[in-house]
């Protein structure tokens, strides 16, 4: 466990209660529902006018009774291409609730740093910069709705097997996800980069980096050349000649 300080975001006095994420969590979920709800009496329209606007079967019920054969393909055609329309109604219905849920989450962290229900229960997102929130976002929704949906759709899809298993993942994905939140950080904060801290936080503010002053070279001046050393001139002693005595002439 590292140290923290009054500006660490992960600091005890920082940290929101984890019963007031929790709850801010359920308020947006609650709008996730809604959203999930709406989309449905959607979807709903869509599957209906898929049945009014189906072509004639052109095929009687004493026709699929007597077990004619020919009627009995028709039916069966008819059958799988109204089926396959309801099954892309249902799929793009999980797609577009996925897609808003992540609009969602990415447009308020990135303009506020906190959603509804963060605002509502006084915490907010640090650093909330787009690349960041958009992060956050696609975990979030991978966690809350994506997996979720992903299962739904192999189950309409006639993969009841694979169905259970993405269900199983989808729950270990989301209680993962959930009570990682114990630590400080869920997991989609620890990926994006983000924490989760009270409104009150105030983030130090970024020092500026150190731009050292210009200072020019100074100049190199050359050593002025020494003077020139004269050494006193030496006395010089010249021997002086030996007398010779002078030569007598008398003798």
């Amino acid at each position: 466990m590292h140290p923290t300080t009054p500006q660490d975001p992960l600091a005890p006095e920082n940290r929101p209660a984890m019963a007031r994420r929790a709850l801010a969590w359920a308020v947006d979920f609650a709008l996730v529902l809604a959203a999930a709800y709406a989309i449905g009496v959607y979807t709903v329209h869509q599957i209906t006018d898929v049945w009014d606007n189906a072509p004639e079967l052109g095929v009687s019920t004493w026709q699929l009774i007597t077990g004619d054969g020919d009627a009995i393909d028709r039916a069966g055609q008819f059958a799988t291409s109204l089926w396959h329309q309801v099954v892309t109604a249902v799929i793009q219905g999980f797609l577009l609730l996925a897609a808003a849920t992540f609009a969602y989450h990415w447009a308020c962290l990135t303009f506020t740093g906190r959603t509804l229900g963060k605002a509502l229960l006084g915490v907010r997102l640090t650093p909330h910069t787009p690349g960041r929130t958009a992060a956050r976002a696609a975990v979030t929704t991978l966690a809350d709705v994506g997996c979720f949906a992903f299962a739904c759709c192999l189950l309409i899809s006639g993969h009841p097997v694979w169905s259970v298993i993405a269900w199983l993942g989808a729950v270990a994905v989301f209680w993962f996800n959930a009570l990682s939140a114990y630590s400080g950080r869920t997991v989609a904060d620890r990926i994006a980069g983000t924490t989760v801290v009270n409104a009150t936080y105030e983030a130090p503010a970024p020092q500026p980096a150190h731009q050292p002053s210009f200072q020019p070279p100074a100049p190199q001046y050359a050593a002025p050349p020494a003077p020139p050393q004269y050494a006193p001139p030496m006395p010089q002693h010249h021997p002086r000649p030996h007398a010779h005595p002078e030569p007598s002439w008398t003798q």
